[in-house]
């Protein structure tokens, strides 16, 4: 049976700790803090029924781990989890970090070994079936639609996490754009985008791929009850994914299968919404059977579109192209000014 450790105790390691308990084969090994006297880690590790470690400690009780940190203290989780070989791959939460060069040093630092971007959307059944509908369109439309309530995060909460909604939650849901876009992102130019000392709050974000696609994002923080959804139309099919509060999925206003056998609303949260599949694919990475789904290159190219999007609210709306956007700051330091140009 495989180990798995989660590094971290907030509302992601939660989560993951969940779906670690949900997923058949696997067991949890520990909840690792940088002290084992964490007060959230303690809690977390009594409502799991496991015991609160020292990453290093972890390293040597896990065959693989999900990293759910801040994104500041990622390398450090990472460097101190190569201290044991008996690890044979990790899942980093996103987003992975809050620069470009940020997202560079997380792979170095693991020293070779496998590292799994979280995007657990991309593994979600309704998620799967509606990007496979699209596979075979010619969207003339695609839109994602996100709305959520702003998060209590403090103060510097902009510094740690490196920005606002187009960073968190949006970065989860990037991916899935890209997917349906079907080829890589030119260019994002950013509209109406509420700042409030650093933070995006809202924003119309417009992504121009290089196949000749283009996907809207509407995006807000503010929401009493959290909204998503990703929406793709030709001139024959429409297709639609809600993701919140039950993922489900529509092809040409018809509701469908997610293709696991039952319909979303009677799965599992933790599996319709693709973290116990996620835990399924770090297992395999883990032991050689398969590549890392997506990898660190996923998270990059998110991240990307996030800085892009920073970058083109600092001028005014203009389509910023991805191979201008600067990979030593974050979405916070461009909003607050730090930008060149």
């Amino acid at each position: 049976m495989t180990s798995v450790g989660i590094v971290g105790a907030g509302r992601a390691a939660t989560l993951h700790a969940e779906a670690v308990r949900a997923t058949r084969g696997v067991r949890l090994a520990g909840v690792a803090a940088r002290s084992t006297d964490s007060p959230r880690a303690t809690a977390l590790a009594a409502a799991l029924d496991c015991p609160v470690l020292t990453i290093r400690e972890l390293s040597r009780a896990c065959d693989v781990a999900v990293v759910a940190t801040p994104p500041a203290d990622r390398i450090e989780a990472l460097v101190e989890l190569t201290s044991s070989r008996r690890i044979g791959a990790v899942l980093v939460e996103s987003p992975a970090a809050t620069t470009l060069d940020g997202v560079t040093a997380l792979e170095s630092s693991f020293a070779g070994r496998p590292i799994m971007a979280g995007t657990n959307l991309l593994h979600a059944p309704a998620v799967r079936r509606m990007l496979g509908a699209v596979a075979a369109m010619d969207p003339h439309h695609l839109a994602l639609r996100l709305a959520v309530p702003a998060p209590a995060r403090g103060p510097q909460s902009g510094r740690v996490f490196g920005g606002g909604v187009t960073m968190d939650p949006a970065s989860g849901f990037w991916p899935v754009v890209m997917a349906a876009l079907g080829s890589a992102v030119e260019s994002v130019a950013a509209h109406r985008l509420d700042t409030v000392d650093g933070l995006d709050r809202a924003a119309e974000v417009v992504l121009r791929a290089s196949g000749g696609r283009s996907a809207r994002a509407d995006l807000s923080w503010g929401a009493a009850v959290a909204e998503a959804s990703v929406e793709a139309a030709d001139a024959a099919h429409v297709a639609r994914v809600d993701v919140w509060p039950v993922p489900r999925v529509e092809i040409d206003g018809a509701s469908v299968d997610a293709g696991v056998g039952q319909p979303s609303a009677s799965q599992h949260p933790l599996v319709a919404l693709g973290f116990t599949a996620q835990i399924e694919r770090l297992v395999r990475v883990g032991n050689g059977e398969a590549a890392p789904w997506p990898d660190l290159a996923a998270a990059s190219a998110a991240l990307t579109v996030t800085v892009a999007a920073a970058l083109s609210a600092k001028h005014g709306g203009a389509a910023v192209s991805v191979s201008e956007v600067p990979h030593h700051l974050s979405p916070f330091e461009i909003l607050r000014g730090h930008a060149n140009g």
